[in-house]
């Protein structure tokens, strides 16, 4: 079942308003589209966590506005960390039979070989852009790593994609690489200076 969101219209005051909405739990927002115009809302900050938290950052989710319901995702949304506040989010319409190009997180499953024999597992990608039905979008992509070797790198080209889902990022764009652990005080360099010095004291 879809997440629904319920959204109000605001005006296009200055900043005063937003403050004084988000003391009020609320977020402030636009909703916009292909063929549509830009409309100013505000919506339930709890409802839109619970949103996010569930998923919707990566689905399809129901925009209540005006007595209508619009298909939407969340493009983009903004939070101040330090204290933990939603502050603002776009909703873009969509059509349910139109691809949309968007962002899925990118998930490592596995732990690499080179990992067990002391590698360092390196995740260089997170998220990957990808074009699909609003239907088809996956919340998560996953790519398989527990084969990796010391040395080992592997690229999207790797990354399995649903049936209707396309890659729109680069293939050849690495995800992840196991490399050798580095160890403080073990340069060559060093470890002949300090052979060498060592050998003239004790000479000396």
């Amino acid at each position: 079942m879809a997440l629904t969101i319920q959204a109000q219209r605001r005006e296009a005051r200055p900043k005063a308003l937003k403050t004084k909405l988000r003391k009020q739990g609320r977020v402030p927002g636009v909703f916009y589209g292909k063929g549509k115009d830009p409309q100013l809302l505000h919506v339930d900050e709890l409802q839109l966590a619970r949103c996010l938290q569930q998923g919707a950052a990566t689905s399809v989710i129901q925009l209540q506005l005006d007595n209508q319901t619009y298909p939407v995702i969340i493009r983009e949304w903004q939070r101040d960390e330090l204290k933990n506040k939603l502050l603002h989010v776009d909703f873009y319409a969509v059509e349910m039979d139109e691809p949309i190009d968007t962002e899925v997180p990118l998930v490592l499953k596995g732990e690499p070989k080179g990992v067990k024999e002391g590698g360092v597992l390196q995740h260089q990608l997170h998220e990957v852009e990808i074009r699909a039905l609003p239907d088809r979008i996956p919340e998560v992509l996953t790519l398989d790593v527990s084969g990796l070797e010391i040395g080992d790198t592997v690229t999207l080209q790797a990354v399995k994609l649903p049936d209707g889902v396309k890659l729109m990022s680069d293939p050849d764009e690495v995800v992840a690489a196991v490399t050798r652990p580095q160890v403080a005080g073990t340069d060559e360099g060093e470890s002949e200076a300090e052979t060498t010095t060592e050998t003239e004291t004790v000479n000396g």
